[in-house]
């Protein structure tokens, strides 16, 4: 058999192989993948990515996520890995208060200012269980400047098309399967407390709240009829060991009610993800035990072609886009509450952004249960201070939550540029108050 012959047949088994492993990947599987080396020889920017580089793709991406390119049309550029540098007021504020931060027995952030919490210097001093703390904080703490808005995006419930048909698909996805229902939301956080730029305050936000609150969330639901006008603001507490308040407006109840802790690992709005998956972890550091699993070069969209996303494969939950190999922290975070529905969770953060391009949800058998992969872009340096301000955060453009197990996913795209807008004390007010959630109504 002539060489050219034996190459295509060792990729087509390959291709088999990963494929038929797909619904079969457990957390052994992927802590193996964790604990082997990276490949010596990375591919080169401007290389793009096809089906018959599987064995590159199933290096750089987990086991049971990297079976999601493998389909023919598969098409992944490759870009210069990026220096993504936080704002300058930051970076200042990291040498200012390093190696002020501690933790506590319990787990808890102390004697924290402004900037990044721990160097690397620190998580390699550290325990496997002490330095995924840091860790988790660090990715707390990144550089965020107020937090990000869009006003429009979409919540796509993926299914399966029926055998030879044509799904329906909304815009921004491009390949196969279709759209059960979907979600049309509008969100925004805003960060108010230890906030770099802002020395001349106390590294405080001009608004209420700041002495007792982290940051707050806000979502409302503008489509479909049946969930118009649903609201939530999340309040995060300056106190870790405070809970998180959840307020929600359901105007078929027309009230605020608020949720429990528990509820946060609800699925949210009948999607593949809960309220902890959003960016892959935003939950509660205290709520989980942490341990470094190690470094791993990782493919993610983190500077995207374009402002608004596209998706294309079998399902339409591959991102079409250029992709960068970037150095990240493989971290596990194990529920404390033994009623969890995930055993434990391995996130991917990026050591530079401390963004998490992927994470993997365990169910109680160990096997991969949920997926999660987000997509940023990146904008052009500004000009003025304030627009460098704005402008120095990788901006969110859409997150995969694919469910392995059920062969269903819940794929976010961004309609309308999401922006992260500077924030007066009156803005803030109108938008995060709770009063808010029942204006109008």
């Amino acid at each position: 058999m002539s060489l050219p012959s034996l190459k295509q047949t060792a990729c087509a088994l390959l291709l088999s192989a990963l494929a038929q492993g797909a619904f079969a990947t457990t957390r052994d599987d992927v802590l193996n993948w964790v604990g082997q080396p990276s490949p010596e020889v990375l591919p080169d920017a401007g290389r793009v990515l096809r089906a018959d580089d599987a064995a590159v793709i199933s290096s750089l991406q987990p086991p049971g996520y990297a079976e999601e390119f493998l389909f023919p049309e598969v098409d992944m550029e490759i870009q210069a890995t990026a220096n993504i540098e936080p704002h300058v007021s930051y970076t200042e504020a990291t040498q200012e208060f390093l190696g002020k931060a501690t933790i506590d027995g319990d787990g808890a952030l102390q004697n924290y200012t402004a900037g990044r919490p721990f160097s690397d210097e620190q998580l390699k001093a550290a325990t496997p269980e002490q330095a995924g703390l840091m860790l988790a904080w660090n990715r707390i703490h990144r550089w965020q400047y107020y937090g990000w808005r869009n006003d429009e995006l979409t919540m796509n419930y993926i299914r399966p098309a029926a055998p030879g048909t044509r799904g329906k698909l909304n815009e921004g996805l491009e390949g196969g399967g279709h759209v059960e229902r979907f979600l049309v939301q509008n969100y925004q956080r805003v960060y108010l407390n230890h906030l770099a730029w802002m020395k001349d305050h106390g590294y405080k936000a001009d608004a209420e709240d700041v002495e007792t609150r982290l940051y707050k969330d806000y979502v409302e639901f503008l489509e479909p009829f049946d969930v118009k006008g649903t609201k939530f603001v999340v309040e995060r507490p300056l106190d870790a060991t405070e809970e998180d308040q959840v307020n929600s407006y359901l105007p078929s109840q027309r009230r605020v009610r608020r949720l429990s802790a528990q509820e946060r690992a609800d699925v949210y709005m009948g999607s593949d993800m809960t309220i902890d998956d959003f960016e892959a972890f935003s939950g509660r550091v205290l709520d989980f035990d942490w341990k470094l699993l190690g470094e791993k070069d990782v493919l993610f969209v983190i500077d995207a072609r374009k402002p608004l996303p596209t998706y294309f494969g079998p399902q339409s939950r591959v991102p079409h886009d250029r992709w960068q190999v970037r150095r990240c922290w493989a971290v596990e975070a194990t529920p404390k509450w033994k009623g969890h529905p995930y055993a434990s969770k391995i996130i991917f953060f990026d050591k530079q952004t401390m963004s998490s391009p992927v994470a993997l949800a365990f169910n109680r058998e160990g096997k991969l249960w949920r997926i999660f992969g987000v997509l940023y872009h990146l904008q052009a340096p500004g000009t003025t201070p304030q627009e460098q301000l704005e402008r120095s955060v990788p901006l969110w453009e859409g997150t995969i939550a694919i469910d392995v197990l059920a062969n269903t996913s819940t794929i976010s795209v961004a309609n309308k540029v999401t922006t992260m807008p500077t924030m007066s004390k009156q803005q803030i007010k109108r938008r995060f108050d709770v009063s808010s959630l029942t204006e109008g109504r």
